[in-house]
């Protein structure tokens, strides 16, 4: 039956359609512009094809193309989808007002929260904090897994099949000397994540930046989402930052109360 189904849904599926989507995913997944060759090689179509997809994709407004270069870039009307996106999540609604008493109590830490999704973490929710400079995890930015608070929290759980293929996928990835590289080393990390209900991102993705992240969980008590607080060591040292794990564990454990999850009292 379910064969049957996916037979079924597939004969409906335009191809020309589905590669605009891929053009636009290839695009979102660069820090750079496209060019058609660039388009060519991921899609693996002819240069004709891939002029007349971009073209398209320009037409509708979903793409620019810049006439010195000949790139192509994702527009602004783009970011009204993810906009939509972000506003329609409901967990949203429930984190706000507890991220903004959190955010009272640590002014000069960033507030974050982010999910899992597409096996990319994002960050969905932001309050940064009073002091410059900031890390700029804007919301819809993508984070790395393996050495930010968000990212240990929301991957922690993984059976090691769904983390070795994660692994195998995005990689391990060195931004500081303190960028844990090794999986047999990671994976003692997120063990150390899963007994202790916390993530710590010590000088790992941003150096002289920490960062500690607790779970939300659904009534289930499946991870959902997870709040991080972060800030610079010139506005607080690694031990203020150390100081205030109870402050956002208690924040995660009332949201996931609302989220429906109640295991203990709060």
């Amino acid at each position: 039956m379910a064969d049957t189904e996916t037979n079924n849904s597939d004969k409906y599926n335009i191809k020309s359609v589905m590669r605009c989507f891929q053009i636009l995913d290839l695009a979102a997944s660069r820090e750079h512009p496209l060019s058609i060759q660039d388009v060519c090689d991921s899609l693996d179509i002819n240069t004709n094809m891939a002029f007349r997809l971009l073209a398209s994709l320009v037409a509708s407004g979903y793409m620019v193309k810049d006439d010195h270069s000949g790139q192509y870039a994702t527009s602004l009307k783009s970011l009204q989808l993810s906009r939509n996106a972000l506003v329609s999540l409901e967990i949203r609604k429930l984190t706000m007002p507890y991220l903004e008493l959190l955010w009272n109590q640590y002014p000069k830490a960033n507030i974050n929260m982010g999910v899992f999704n597409l096996d990319e973490i994002l960050v969905v929710d932001r309050i940064d904090s009073l002091n410059l400079p900031r890390t700029y995890f804007t919301p819809g930015k993508a984070l790395p897994f393996h050495c930010t608070g968000l990212g240990k929290m929301l991957t922690c759980e993984m059976d090691d099949s769904q983390l070795d293929d994660l692994i195998a996928k995005k990689g391990l990835k060195s931004f500081t000397s303190k960028t844990i590289v090794d999986p047999s080393e990671l994976k003692l990390e997120l063990e150390k994540v899963r007994l202790d209900q916390v993530a710590r991102d010590r000088n790992e993705y941003i150096l002289k930046d920490n960062c500690n992240a607790a779970p939300i969980r659904d009534r289930t008590g499946k991870i959902i989402a997870a709040i991080s607080l972060s800030a610079f060591e010139n506005y607080m040292s690694v031990q203020e930052i150390e100081d205030t794990i109870p402050a956002v564990q208690e924040t995660a454990r009332k949201i996931s109360y609302m989220a429906g999850y109640h295991d203990g009292l709060i």
